[in-house]
């Protein structure tokens, strides 16, 4: 899903579909049945009247605000206690999905909608207006009410309703559904969630979903996800976290612009828990912070949740343009990156004075040293702590800027332009003066899918240096190490975030909020690569996103990484240093289900 493209749709194609099946499939819970109740809700937005009769398991008679109407509907039960229905108003696209405890009266209850319009052009920072807007008519909207229930047999508000909640932050969980789906779910945030499709080949990568976590109390939760700049549906599930069971409804659109809308049950099994950094007395029963991509957002409007939505702040560009914005402005080691700041390591002169040489491997990455007919050889010669003369398969020297660091003994990170390259190329080399081993990344503008975002591969060859005898077949390697490991890493005093490496292949980060609860979420492909036990290299590149690469070598003993990040944008071309601490946070036991996918 993460690189599918959704079609908005259409009001009335939304509208239609609707009314051809007005309520969920796989229903079934009866426990309504011939009850007759009102609902009080709490909030600004809350309806004064919502009175239900249910005529029978199927049919419903509701009472809204003095508005009267029949609707079809339908209902799961879990543990013959707490009901999850929903039902659409007839001839619209707005629904009611409610979760009500039969026990103790309480009731959380979700109103929907389809449609958006989202502004085009704007910052993060708030000093650009934005300059159109778009509209997605298939993405759902949301507003949550809390409140209780009354009926003949209750007359009497319950002592506490259902709250928000931090008690599941940091929870891993692997979904196994009746209908074969498989997914894994991390909670890093108490405002998203991320997955990783274990059941679908086009799965893999971890997406991002903006999301609500409520308690009903320690056994039972409620979870909801609203897959926004994806599909736009909506997930409800209802949790019995002690019995590692849910129940749920899914609602929206698939890629094939088919209406899904119907529940679901699952068996769920902890893959572990990423510890979270509030104040232990700190349970999330108030409603958590919630970040806004722009303060040009307002957040105080109805069903405004967090969203991210980063192609309409860094509108895609073709790559003529983005060309064009490098050759007008070019930042190379000239201030920080997005995620730099106090921590970086120190800038080092290590490779002062040396004259080295990079050969990689061919094609295959093949064990046979030097194998292939065309394989990269580049040669350097440097001058000082910022300077260096390189070529590359005995051609021109050129004459670059540069910077290095060594993340771990005798282990250099180091990077530069190559100037007069048509796509604005870049060079970064791990180069192992103890082991006489190498990795070259080689990033340029424009990738796979996309003409303006970075794009980059790794190659793996040794070091030839001074006396240095290179291995003949051992390489760096790609690797699966740090897969389901989540770090907390502090750039400095005003920029930390969360890790959770949650595939092979992908990985999310999480920026904290002023109380330290987890808030505003995404996720990206990337790529591991073990170079030593003290020194990992971690490479991402936000694709759909902002088009930013980022290396960085992170040392676990140390716990420090430092690297280079590089994009093209509208302001021009940006090389830059990042680095920051880390602090181990949990681990999550999920590559065992990676191996036969």
């Amino acid at each position: 899903m993460f690189f599918t493209k959704f079609k908005p749709m259409s009001d009335e194609e939304i509208t239609k579909k609707i009314s051809a099946q007005p309520r969920p499939i796989l229903g079934g819970c009866e426990l309504l049945a011939g009850k007759e109740m009102k609902l009080h809700l709490d909030g600004a937005y809350a309806p004064k009247q919502l009175e239900y009769k249910f005529l029978d398991s199927d049919n419903l008679v509701a009472l809204q605000n003095g508005i009267s109407y029949e609707a079809e509907y339908s209902a799961v039960c879990l543990d013959e206690r707490i009901v999850l229905l929903s039902h659409i108003i007839p001839g619209t696209n707005r629904g009611w999905h409610h979760i009500i405890d039969l026990k103790n009266k309480n009731a959380a209850v979700f109103e929907t909608w389809f449609g958006i319009e989202v502004p085009v052009g704007i910052d993060i920072t708030g000093t650009k207006a934005p300059t159109h807007t778009r509209k997605i008519p298939r993405e759902i909207q949301r507003h949550y009410y809390f409140g209780w229930v009354e009926t003949d047999e209750n007359k009497l508000r319950p002592e506490k309703l259902h709250t928000t909640t931090n008690r599941l932050e940091g929870r891993g969980l692997r979904w196994e559904y009746d209908n074969g789906r498989d997914i894994l779910t991390f909670f890093p945030s108490v405002v998203c969630s991320t997955l990783v499709e274990l059941s679908d080949p086009l799965g893999g990568i971890t997406m991002t979903n903006p999301s609500d976590y409520i308690k009903i109390d320690d056994e039972y939760y409620i979870y909801a996800r609203w897959e926004v700049e994806f599909s736009g549906m909506m997930w409800i599930e209802l949790l019995n976290i002690a019995e590692l069971t849910s129940s749920g409804l899914a609602f929206g659109f698939d890629d094939a612009d088919n209406l899904v809308y119907g529940f679901h049950r699952a068996r769920l099994t902890i893959t572990g828990d990423a510890a979270h950094l509030e104040s232990i007395t700190n349970n999330g029963d108030k409603a958590p912070p919630m970040a806004a991509y722009s303060p040009m957002v307002d957040i105080t409007e109805k069903g405004f949740r967090y969203t991210y939505r980063p192609t309409d702040i860094d509108v895609p560009m073709p790559k003529e343009e983005a060309l064009r914005h490098a050759a007008e402005s070019r930042k190379i080691f000239d201030g920080q990156s997005i995620m730099s700041g106090a921590n970086n390591l120190e800038v080092s002169d290590y490779l002062t004075g040396k004259q080295f040489t990079v050969r990689l491997d061919g094609e295959k990455h093949t064990a046979a040293p030097w194998a292939g007919e065309k394989q990269p050889v580049y040669e350097y010669d440097i001058i000082s702590i910022d300077r260096l003369k390189w070529r590359i398969n005995g051609g021109e020297w050129q004459d670059e800027v540069y910077t290095a660091f060594q993340p771990a003994k005798d282990l250099i990170l180091f990077s530069h332009m190559c100037t007069g390259d048509p796509d604005y190329a870049n060079l970064t080399h791990a180069v192992d003066f103890s082991k006489g081993l190498a990795t070259t990344i080689r990033a340029q503008v424009g990738n796979w899918h996309s003409g303006w975002e970075i794009g980059a591969y790794a190659k793996f060859g040794v070091l030839e240096y001074g006396d240095i005898v290179p291995p003949f077949a051992r390489r760096h390697h790609f690797t699966t190490d740090l897969v389901g490991k989540c770090y907390a890493w502090s750039y400095s005093d005003t920029m930390n975030s969360i890790h959770i490496y949650s595939s092979p292949q992908s990985y999310s980060w999480t920026i904290f909020q002023p109380d330290n609860s987890g808030g505003a979420t995404w996720s990206s492909p990337c790529f591991f690569i073990k170079l030593r036990e003290d020194a990992y290299l971690f490479q991402w590149v936000e694709e759909n996103c902002n088009g930013y690469q980022t290396i960085v070598i992170f040392n676990p003993r140390t716990m420090h990484d430092g690297g280079f990040s590089f994009v093209v944008n509208h302001t021009g071309l940006i090389l830059s240093l990042t680095g920051a601490f880390a602090r181990k946070l949990g681990e999550f036991d999920i590559m065992k289900y990676f191996v036969n996918n």
